[in-house]
């Protein structure tokens, strides 16, 4: 909608506005005057008929009333009729001789009756307006006697008696013509005011335009790329002063080599997020990588404090010492952590810079940052694979020393048991011996299965029949404890290559270990899904328990060997170690989620087929 457009209907609704509440106040004014005229005149003959008609009243007699309410009525009051009611309502005498003993009983005349002193009404009847005036008629005697009067004794009280009520209707016929009329004129004097109004005001939006719109045209030339042009200052006003700014701006741009446009378009193609802060930690700007990484939408950013970067509104205290360290000064390649929008952190190298003005003084920060999840996740595994194969070699050496000895110990043991005759007193410490001895062998064992290096056998099979065998080998347990085992195994899935011993072996070990971490009533879920990341294809299996859940300081060596949570003597430490190895031997990855009540270890396998095998149908 255009300026001229928008005053014009501005001053209109004014206009309307203002006219429809003069007129309405100028006809309320003329109206309350005529009624309040009519009402003085009317009530003082009301008045004046209620002593004249007080005998009449007294002997009810309708040949006194009537003649003197006729006379009042032909006496130059405009009146539709004089009426005489006792104090029932009924009707004594009235200048329309048939209303004669009619009994009124509506509300108007039963508030004229309950009234002890004159009063009016305005009553619109047939579409007329009138106005009904009462005035009570009262009896009045002096209840003297001579004897008192004579011995000077005070004269007794003056008692008071209700004989019945004068009625009068005033026609407000003329004041309402009156203000018919009255707003007639005005609405004519006032339309005229509001047309002379209208082209005054198109003349002069007319003339104040044309600076305007030739600043507009200058504007849209700016924008698409003509800087330095310059609009003709018109006047010495308020808008000459505008026109001469916009030309000095016009050839600031002009002399500007770097548009905004351009710095943003930079800005906006950044891989890396650009955090703009002022001095005081405001966030003034941030680039879409920022919003990307993060998860805001931009005006959840800006105008927001630095530490929401790094902390939420319950650490505030925390995020303000990170906020404290980078305003300081330059920082360089500072390892932080960002608080996503969903409360995910993010680990980032954080460096800064302080902008300066041309005195040296600081104006804001500069910071960029660079996500380094990725990266630090490939160290950690390539930490985990370095320690795994220090360990395994360390096992293996260890582990094949150990061996013949304990073969010797245990063969020794077991032969002292066989010639022993029960009940002797050697039996029970030769019976620990081999019970101990064959736990250092299934220790060994693992060592040994842990370290080996050679390639197992493997075949294109189905995971999900692979899982069906394992899980009739835990079901058992799973009933004994009363841990409820749920199956999610998707259809048609591609084979994997595998050995299905140390596939079962893997998903037995996660089973047990989520058993130990459940109570009775727990919910152990295993599941299988196909999984698309270029250029591979991969089956992944979860094993999901409602456990206690790992503690996060736990969480990252889970697959350290001979780590372990469990109390001494339940368990070696190399549950989990064994797993990671055996996944890492089928070129698979194994990752673990935790959190209360909730561990989810994911296992994903590549789709890959044997040399002469065929796809499964």
């Amino acid at each position: 909608m255009k300026l001229t457009t928008k005053v014009i209907l501005f001053l209109l609704a004014l206009g309307l506005s203002a006219g429809i509440l003069i007129i309405g106040l100028a006809s309320q004014v003329v109206r309350s005057t005529q009624e309040k005229n009519i009402y003085e005149i009317g009530s003082e003959k009301a008045d004046a008929l209620a002593v004249d008609t007080q005998q009449g009243f007294e002997l009810k007699s309708e040949s006194i009333l009537l003649p003197i309410l006729l006379a009042e009525q032909l006496a130059g009051v405009d009146a539709d009729y004089v009426a005489a009611l006792d104090t029932e309502g009924r009707v004594l005498a009235h200048t329309n001789v048939a209303e004669k003993g009619k009994l009124y009983d509506d509300p108007l005349t039963k508030e004229m009756l309950s009234q002890d002193k004159p009063g009016m009404r305005i009553v619109e009847e047939g579409g007329s307006l009138s106005m009904e005036l009462w005035a009570p008629v009262w009896l009045k005697r002096n209840d003297e006697s001579n004897e008192q009067f004579l011995l000077g004794g005070p004269l007794a009280a003056v008692s008071t008696h209700r004989l019945g009520t004068i009625r009068v209707r005033m026609p407000l016929r003329e004041t309402v013509l009156t203000v018919t009329r009255i707003t007639r004129q005005m609405s004519l004097i006032i339309g005229a005011i509001g047309l002379i109004t209208f082209i005054f005001t198109l003349v002069f939006m007319r003339k104040l335009l044309i600076p305007i719109r030739s600043l507009a045209d200058g504007t849209r030339r700016i924008a698409q790329g003509q800087y330095g042009i310059e609009v003709p200052v018109v006047s010495h006003d308020e808008l000459g002063d505008l026109a001469n700014d916009f030309n000095r701006m016009s050839k600031v741009l002009a002399d500007t080599t770097v548009s905004k446009d351009y710095l943003g378009n930079i800005l906006s193609h950044m891989i890396d997020p650009l955090v703009v802060m002022a001095t005081d930690g405001t966030i003034q700007m941030v680039n879409q990588a920022t919003l990307d990484l993060l998860g805001y939408a931009k005006k959840e950013l800006e105008g927001q404090r630095a530490h929401v970067l790094f902390m939420s509104k319950e650490q505030s205290s925390m995020g303000a010492e990170q906020e404290t360290l980078i305003m300081k000064g330059s920082v360089r390649n500072l390892e932080l952590e960002f608080l996503k929008k969903s409360g995910e952190k993010v680990s980032v190298l954080f460096s800064s810079s302080v902008m300066k003005d041309e005195k040296g003084d600081a104006t804001g920060v500069i910071a960029v940052a660079k996500d380094v999840t990725e990266r630090k996740r490939l160290e950690s595994i390539i930490r985990q694979s370095d320690k795994m194969s220090a360990v395994g070699q360390l096992a293996a050496g260890v582990a094949h020393e150990i061996n013949n000895p304990l073969g010797v110990i245990l063969g020794f043991a077991q032969a002292a048991l066989r010639r022993m005759t029960p009940g002797e007193v050697l039996e029970m410490p030769l019976k620990s011996i081999e019970k101990e001895a064959i736990r250092c062998k299934d220790l060994v064992q693992d060592l040994l299965t842990f370290s080996r290096v050679s390639k197992v056998e493997r075949e294109p099979l189905d995971l999900n029949k692979t899982i069906e065998g394992a899980l009739s080998l835990v079901m058992a347990r799973a009933r004994t404890a009363q841990v409820e085992v749920r199956r999610d195994l998707a259809p048609d899935l591609p084979r994997v290559l595998g050995n299905p011993n140390q596939i079962q072996q893997v998903i037995v070990n996660l089973a047990n270990n989520a058993f130990d971490a459940m109570g009775a009533k727990g919910v152990l879920t295993v599941k299988t899904e196909t999984l698309k990341e270029d250029p591979l294809t991969w089956i992944c299996l979860r094993v999901t328990d409602n456990g206690s859940g790992i503690a996060p300081e736990v969480l990252s060596r889970v697959f350290e060997p001979f780590f372990t949570t469990k109390p001494v003597g339940k368990g070696t430490g190399l549950g989990l170690s064994l797993i990671h190895e055996m996944v890492k031997k089928h070129s698979g990855t194994i990752d673990v989620k935790s959190r209360p009540g909730n561990t989810e270890f994911c296992i994903k396998f590549p789709v890959r087929l044997a040399l002469g095998s065929v796809p499964r149908a």
